[in-house]
């Protein structure tokens, strides 16, 4: 996969740009403004557009539904929210997994990753699960805590089993995976267990933060293995 510096500068600019009008709404009409409202989706939707051909297509296919998770939430649909950040999260795992796949894990590094996310699922399953009222919703959250931790969990193991010398990448990528958790971790405590001051500054700053790790960190993968092996064993992307 060939590296286009000049494109990737170009969407790394425009997605901090549509970042920073989020925050710093300009132009804000004065009365309430679904479209405008939408420029929440706007920094995912740029990354999905500007990472294809850059990035491994799974990556930018859970970019997209990252967008449209937003567009969603905007709309005022939890559900649909859910759902599409769950499907996004459906493809950061089953690239990152693919990735290690082609990679010699050691059981130490699976024994020490699993623990670690064990915590944020227990938190999650005695803190925030039980305060959801809603039987179907609950469903779903518990099932979206285990589709959050998985990309938290591949994209560990990614980075710790990476080549020496070649691990700085996979582990921005994996710094997005932790972003990705301490953000939705933050909405779902602010919405269903305890108000938290600020929430929505710690939430879209996270979350905006986890999109740009997540992109920058795979814009060279695969990394693991030379090309000749991954054909060979068909790793390709």
């Amino acid at each position: 996969m060939p590296f286009h510096y000049k494109r990737t500068i170009l969407v790394i600019f425009v997605f901090l740009l549509a970042t920073i009008w989020f925050f710093v709404p300009a132009g804000k009409p004065n009365d309430a403004s679904v479209l405008f409202d939408m420029r929440l989706a706007l920094p995912a939707t740029l990354l999905a557009l500007g990472s294809i051909g850059v990035l491994p297509r799974l990556m930018t296919l859970g970019l997209l539904f990252c967008a449209i998770g937003d567009a969603m939430g905007v709309l005022g649909s939890f559900e649909g929210q859910m759902g599409g950040f769950a499907i996004a999260h459906i493809c950061f795992i089953c690239w990152f997994a693919r990735e290690i796949r082609c990679t010699k894990t050691k059981p130490v590094i699976l024994f020490i990753t699993t623990l670690f996310c064990l915590f944020p699922l227990a938190l999650a399953a005695v803190k925030v699960i039980p305060a959801v009222p809603d039987i179907p919703i609950r469903i779903g959250c518990s099932i979206y805590a285990l589709l959050l931790t998985g990309t938290v969990y591949t994209s560990l193991v990614y980075a710790f089993s990476a080549p020496a010398g070649k691990r700085f990448l996979p582990f921005i990528a994996a710094i997005g995976g932790l972003l990705f958790l301490v953000s939705d971790f933050i909405l779902s405590w602010n919405r269903f267990t305890a108000h938290i001051s600020h929430a929505t500054l710690y939430i879209m700053t996270t979350y905006y933060a986890a999109l740009f790790f997540l992109f920058i960190g795979t814009l060279r993968a695969p990394i693991n293995v030379p090309l000749a092996e991954r054909q060979k064993t068909k790793c390709e992307i």
